[in-house]
């Protein structure tokens, strides 16, 4: 059991549906929780984005609830982060989004996954990384981004 003076760590998950903010004791007791929708865009059919400052409002909020329940907030020490699957913010050379993020789920880049699959091969794709070739990957994803330039 933790005491009052026990230093805490908080963790945010960015989820499909929720963004998530968890503060636990270093033996892993929930101390408060917060949470709230993780905006999405879906402008076409099969497109799914997020975009990054509603990201970031709502990965406020979330930390605002969880840590407004803590009663010494100096007592976290600590933050681990785990992302939404195959999502990632493209940032230019100064820090600044270039682009919405792309969901997990999105499917508009499938014509530059079956490219890859012709000029690679799905066999040489599946034992390089693991995975059989799919258009949620980062690398489909910048391909259609680079495309759009």
């Amino acid at each position: 059991m933790s005491t009052n003076d026990d230093p805490l760590m908080i963790g945010v998950d960015f989820g499909t549906t929720q963004i998530r903010a968890l503060v636990v004791t270093t033996e892993g007791e929930i101390v408060a929780t917060g949470s709230t929708p993780t905006p999405i865009d879906q402008p076409r059919p099969g497109w799914a984005e997020h975009d990054p400052e509603a990201l970031w409002r709502a990965t406020v909020a979330a930390l605002r609830q969880a840590v407004g329940k803590v009663e010494d907030p100096n007592r976290i020490v600590g933050l681990a982060v785990a992302s939404v699957g195959e999502a990632g913010v493209p940032l230019d050379d100064a820090g600044n989004s270039t682009h919405s993020a792309i969901a997990w789920f999105d499917t508009r880049p499938e014509a530059e996954c079956r490219e890859l699959v012709d000029r690679i091969g799905e066999d040489r794709i599946s034992r390089s990384s693991g995975c059989g070739p799919s258009p949620m990957f980062g690398l489909c994803k910048l391909l259609w981004l680079k495309s759009q330039a």
